[in-house]
């Protein structure tokens, strides 16, 4: 799955382009308006689509954080030897 997931924001944002584009093809020539509308709103949300889903591909393939050392009082000495 880890081979995958840098190819995830394209794929995303083409799926996305698709749709509008359907969406787009559907209205009529006559609704200019309306056309310019989708256009627009289909751009902004695939650069929004490509900018989180980057961010999320990062956010999984870096590697954990290490977990603080839990201080419970109590002092650890050791010997050298």
């Amino acid at each position: 799955m880890e081979n995958y997931l840098p190819i995830v924001p394209y794929v995303l944002t083409i799926l996305w382009a698709l749709i509008c584009l359907r969406i787009y093809t559907m209205i009529s020539v006559e609704n200019a308006g309306q056309r310019r509308l989708i256009a627009i709103g289909g751009s902004v949300g695939a650069a929004l689509i490509y900018i989180l889903a980057a961010n999320f591909v990062t956010i999984l393939q870096a590697p954990p954080a290490e977990k603080p050392a839990q201080n419970d009082g109590r002092v650890k000495i050791q010997m050298k030897g």
